[in-house]
């Protein structure tokens, strides 16, 4: 009986070990990851392009808004769209916002960059997304 015992009490710190193990592994992946998503920041040209078209959303500007899109997103955003959006944003924007970058994303070819956007009216905040291919705008959503 003693050896079942002793057997059984090596086998549970054996497998201690190899889970412990197994979790000092995972932790350390995920402060690699944490570290290089807080250090990652878009290329220079991103936020200026992100600011551009913010600046055109606030001001209404249709002709700047769509001026760095590609053919498709030229084609697929009207000014009757835009200036919906504009209508809803742009009294918020005035008042005051802060983008905050929050990484990006590869998808279906695009660099697509995502930005949180708080309001200093104390309003919901959004999430904008930047798609870039080629140094052309493909798509610009807020949400």
């Amino acid at each position: 009986m003693r050896k079942i015992g002793l057997l059984f009490a090596i086998v549970i710190v054996s497998v201690s070990s190899f889970a412990l193990a197994q979790i000092k592994g995972t932790s350390a992946q995920i402060q690699q990851v944490e570290q290089a998503q807080s250090m990652q920041q878009p290329k220079k040209s991103v936020p200026t392009i992100f600011t551009f078209l913010m600046a055109a959303i606030e001001e209404n500007n249709y002709g700047n808004f769509v001026a760095q899109g590609n053919v498709a997103f030229k084609q697929g955003i009207t000014k009757e769209m835009f200036t919906q959006v504009s209508a809803q944003l742009a009294p918020r924007m005035k008042k005051g916002y802060s983008p905050v970058f929050l990484g990006e994303l590869k998808q279906q070819g695009y660099q697509v960059y995502l930005w949180k956007l708080t309001f200093l009216d104390g309003g919901d905040d959004f999430l904008a997304r930047l798609s870039l291919k080629d140094g052309e705008v493909g798509g610009f959503l807020i949400n």
